[in-house]
């Protein structure tokens, strides 16, 4: 099995890597391709994925979309309020959206794009789509040709060019087979594998999260050191873990955002709960994590698509990968010492205490609403 880190030391474009490798295998791609998107925004990598899609669909090439049907409340509320894929909220759902817009930071852009665009997509006869309705799915992932994958963070969207994020690429003969009886619960995942597929799954009445139990192993299996990296944090019980780990003397480096996009409040009350009662280092990335990266001992990593969140960790279908590829272990350290190096660590809790605790305890709410 072969696996890149679609990111290097340095880059300020923390997607380009991930989308000129889509374009490139969507552009290669020769009997199939099947992605699972969460924001699929109707902007320009977006209109142009869906390009590279119907040129491929010209080729004769089967294309199945799977796309989260919640995940258009962001499309619609934040950037340019387009979604890519052509779809009809009810009069309910766009009035809830009108009335929670406020609460979310403006980022709005004016722009030419069309809402909808992939309609002309979806007309072509090889492509179908599965809109995913009632759960949340997080997941983020292309497979191309049955031996090529793509995973990780990144929606289909340009504001991700300017967030810390990445994705993974792997390639292998026999891909599809184990992906697949691992996606659909026929596997037991396989800790002393290189790289192995983590799944939370809530699709098709299935409730089988992985991921969080596997996480508190980790830290509690873990001598020396931890690191954290998330766009969002705050389920209690991995608190708890990394509180008890630190305080056994680990050494424990925690870097979120200094301005999330969403849930900035919470990330700061639970993140002052961490540093009030432990040793773990907190530190503030002034561009925003959007990435989602555990590494235990600077030997095994996890990460994917799942914040540390009790809404990713208890709710909402994710994929990780835990890895314990060398080589790729060695490439997700390296750029984790470096956005720790260029972040601020905070030294003072009154650092963390300004925010607001009514709309931190709001935004926890939320989540366990599983809004």
């Amino acid at each position: 099995m072969k696996a890149t880190l679609l990111h290097e030391l340095n880059e300020t474009d923390g997607a380009e890597k991930t989308f000129s490798k889509i374009i490139e295998l969507i552009n290669s791609a020769k009997k199939n391709i099947l992605i699972h998107m969460y924001v699929w925004r109707s902007d320009v990598i977006g209109n142009a994925i869906g390009k590279a899609l119907c040129n491929a669909a010209d080729r004769g090439v089967k294309i199945h979309i799977r796309k989260d049907l919640s995940a258009m409340m962001y499309e619609w509320i934040e950037m340019n309020q387009k979604s890519y894929l052509p779809s009809k909220p009810s009069k309910l759902t766009k009035l809830w959206w009108k009335t929670i817009r406020p609460t979310f930071p403006k980022t709005f852009v004016e722009d030419d794009f069309v809402c909808g665009a992939g309609n002309e997509l979806l007309k072509k006869k090889s492509v179908s789509i599965e809109w995913i309705k009632g759960v949340k799915t997080h997941q983020k992932y292309y497979l191309f040709d049955d031996q090529e994958l793509i995973t990780g963070s990144i929606n289909i969207e340009d504001r991700h060019r300017k967030y810390f994020d990445y994705m993974v690429h792997i390639k292998c003969p026999n891909l599809s087979e184990h992906f697949h009886s691992r996606l659909e619960g026929n596997a037991n995942y396989q800790k002393h594998k290189d790289i192995e597929f983590i799944f939370n799954q809530s699709m098709n009445n299935e409730r089988r999260f992985e991921i969080k139990p596997l996480i508190i192993d980790l830290i509690k299996e873990s001598k020396n050191e931890i690191y954290i990296e998330a766009a969002y944090i705050g389920d209690h019980e991995i608190d708890e873990a990394v509180i008890q780990a630190a305080n056994r003397g680990l050494k424990v480096n925690i870097v979120i955002s200094k301005q999330a996009n969403i849930g900035n409040d919470n990330n700061y009350r639970r993140a002052e709960k961490i540093m009030r009662e432990s040793s773990a280092r907190i530190f503030l990335s002034e561009k925003m994590i959007h990435s989602k990266m555990l590494i235990f001992d600077r030997e095994i990593v996890m990460s994917g698509s799942a914040n540390l969140s009790i809404y990713s960790m208890n709710y909402a279908s994710e994929l990780n990968l835990l890895v314990k590829n060398t080589n790729l272990v060695s490439d997700f350290v390296k750029i984790a010492d470096w956005r720790k190096s260029v972040s601020t660590r905070v030294d003072e809790l009154e650092t963390l205490s300004n925010y607001n605790p009514l709309i931190a305890y709001l935004q926890e709410l939320h989540q366990k609403l599983k809004l």
